[in-house]
């Protein structure tokens, strides 16, 4: 119910861009409509652990790379993927448990400039999930599993450099996955270069 309502609300806003993107006469072409982004930095993990809920590190990183098909008008396209450590769990006594969970999101993203610096995004896809634990004594374990319909949300800033090609800013991220409702926020310091 909450996805359908967040996906109705972004189809009407980009209707809504689209359609002022059309009335602006004053709009001037872009030379460049492709565009890498790449960042890092640290996130978030709302912790959702019922079981040793104390041993969890919540504080980790994340790493983001999108690429963007971005025309002269207020949304553009593209395809987003990174690298989010979710969570580590270390468990002291006879074993010492040592978890850890990542995230790797292959999502399509839709952007939407609010202002000239500022825009929003919201990306939909799939994630592949990554856990891992290892003990002295019982050794290590890998499983991967894939999360088909998660979705992250974005707020940044981005500041153009030299002849509008090369930028640097900043994004708040907020991921979700539907496999075990895990949760994060990330700060994101982020570079581009529009070809």
């Amino acid at each position: 119910m909450l996805l359908k309502k967040i996906i109705t609300g972004i189809l009407i806003i980009a209707c809504s861009a689209h359609s002022i993107a059309q009335t602006n006469n004053n709009a001037q072409p872009q030379e460049h409509h492709f565009a890498v982004y790449a960042g890092f930095g640290p996130n978030f993990y709302f912790n959702n652990l019922q079981i040793g809920k104390n041993y969890v590190n919540e504080f980790n990183y994340s790493f983001t790379g999108r690429f963007m098909w971005e025309p002269e008008h207020l949304l553009s396209l593209g395809f987003e993927t990174g690298y989010y450590r979710l969570y580590t769990f270390n468990a002291p006594g006879i074993n010492q448990v040592h978890i850890t969970n990542t995230a790797i999101p292959l999502q399509v993203v839709v952007s939407m400039k609010l202002l000239t610096s500022f825009y929003i995004n919201f990306s939909m896809g799939q994630s592949i999930l990554h856990n891992g634990a290892s003990s002295e004594n019982l050794g290590n374990f890998k499983a991967s599993s894939l999360s088909v319909a998660d979705f992250t949300g974005t707020f940044g800033y981005r500041h153009r450099l030299k002849n509008n090609r090369f930028s640097i800013g900043s994004e708040a991220k907020y991921f979700y996955s539907s496999s075990f409702s895990d949760k994060s926020i990330a700060l994101v310091f982020v570079g581009g270069y529009r070809f």
